[in-house]
């Protein structure tokens, strides 16, 4: 249930009837006039008017939009309810996980250390609804929302958050258990949109920083104590991963959310990887970055002038010949020219959505109707969503989301 009841909203694009009224009675007044009355008298009347018309417009602008704070954990970890704060002193670092009366430490995602959990609550994530006024009209709902855009919806007296995976007109089916849009991976297709209201987040597996002891190895590489990289040849940075759910031994890297502990549950393969990095290069440099992902060796090369920060995803490369990469060692990074430092080395996991072992494949494929969208959560093991009840019909959107206040 909602922390804070959401008003009724209205699809009337017509102005209300008070703004109507005020603006008949006004044209009424000014028709009465002589034609002789100084002209500043009626300048007057018509600018009262004008304010008077568009206070009303005001007023119903604000209540078309409304606030209130996220309940439950669908889009962790994009939007949150209430939730703990987990402390990893051995990696110095925190995150958010689930409210639980018997939590007071969990294993660290990062270095699988016991991480302690606070007791305080803190608080939901606040977020701003803005209301569409008319879809059937004009269409104008279909027009304007696009693949990942976050929308309230309301029915049964709730409101939900979720982020739209499919519109109107759409396909949604499977490839094993990923779920596709017309074909394509539904987060390739919102990678596209970048510049959407709340964007897809990714999520941080590997810190270099954070570790005095690091997980890369390149024999044509040094770190020093401030653990910066230094090239001195072309050899290969190669990341060796190590699982906590098997004792950190070396793994493939798995679509883990640290946000859901105490879950039980078959874990996957992760197929999407994001590699970031501060770069300074004394001259014009080159960089190549390869990952394994699915199987295959794929890679990026970019170019390096003075100092910035890279952000590389898996989704950008393209399939390489060579490199020293596999399941447990699935980044490698070179020099191709020039010399480089590397710091603050990240690797983080793209959100898949992908069906889960109880829901019900024979449901695929769906093509939406003109009034019908397909919904998902960030929080892709546990949300209620399109792959749990199905569509949802136009109507029931009532506006797109913007996120206030995080905490």
């Amino acid at each position: 249930m909602l922390l804070d009841h959401a008003r009724k909203l209205s699809n009337d694009d017509s102005r209300p009837l008070g703004e109507r009224a005020a603006a008949a009675s006004l044209q009424k007044d000014v028709s009465r006039l002589n034609y002789q009355v100084p002209t500043f008298v009626t300048s007057i009347v018509l600018v009262f008017a004008a304010i008077v018309i568009g206070w009303a417009g005001w007023q119903r602008g604000m209540e078309s939009s409304f606030r209130f704070a996220i309940y439950g954990p669908s889009m962790a970890p994009t939007l949150l309810g209430e939730h703990q704060i987990a402390n990893c002193v051995a990696c110095d670092i925190d995150w958010p996980v689930v409210i639980s009366d018997e939590l007071d430490s969990v294993t660290c995602f990062h270095c699988g250390n016991q991480a302690t959990v606070s007791n305080s609550t803190h608080a939901a994530s606040v977020v701003a609804v803005h209301a569409h006024e008319s879809v059937d009209a004009a269409r104008l709902m279909t027009s304007a929302l696009r693949i990942g855009d976050v929308v309230a919806i309301g029915s049964e007296g709730l409101m939900r958050i979720k982020r739209i995976a499919a519109l109107p007109g759409d396909i949604v089916e499977l490839s094993d258990v990923s779920l596709l849009v017309n074909g394509e991976a539904i987060q390739e297709v919102m990678g596209v949109a970048g510049d959407l209201h709340v964007p897809v987040p990714v999520l941080l597996f590997e810190m270099d920083k954070r570790r005095k002891l690091s997980r890369w190895r390149g024999d044509g590489w040094q770190r020093s104590q401030q653990r910066i990289w230094t090239s001195i040849g072309h050899d290969w940075l190669v990341y060796h991963h190590r699982s906590i759910h098997q004792r950190n031994q070396p793994s493939c890297i798995w679509d883990d959310y640290p946000y859901n502990v105490g879950l039980s549950r078959k874990l996957e393969p992760a197929r999407r990887l994001a590699w970031n990095a501060n770069v300074v290069c004394t001259e014009r440099g080159r960089l190549e970055v390869v990952f394994w992902i699915d199987g295959r060796m794929v890679g990026v090369i970019c170019d390096v002038d003075g100092q910035c920060e890279l952000n590389i995803s898996s989704d950008d490369a393209v399939v390489v010949e060579a490199a020293p990469v596999s399941a447990e060692r699935p980044v490698a990074i070179r020099v191709l020219k020039g010399s480089v430092q590397l710091s603050c080395l990240q690797l983080a996991r793209q959100i898949e959505y992908r069906l889960r072992p109880h829901d019900d494949r024979s449901h695929y494929p769906i093509r939406l109707g003109s009034k019908e969208y397909f919904v998902v959560g960030d929080n892709v093991p546990v949300s209620l969503d399109s792959r749990d009840y199905g569509v949802i019909q136009e109507r029931d959107i009532k506006g797109r989301v913007e996120l206030v206040e995080s905490h």
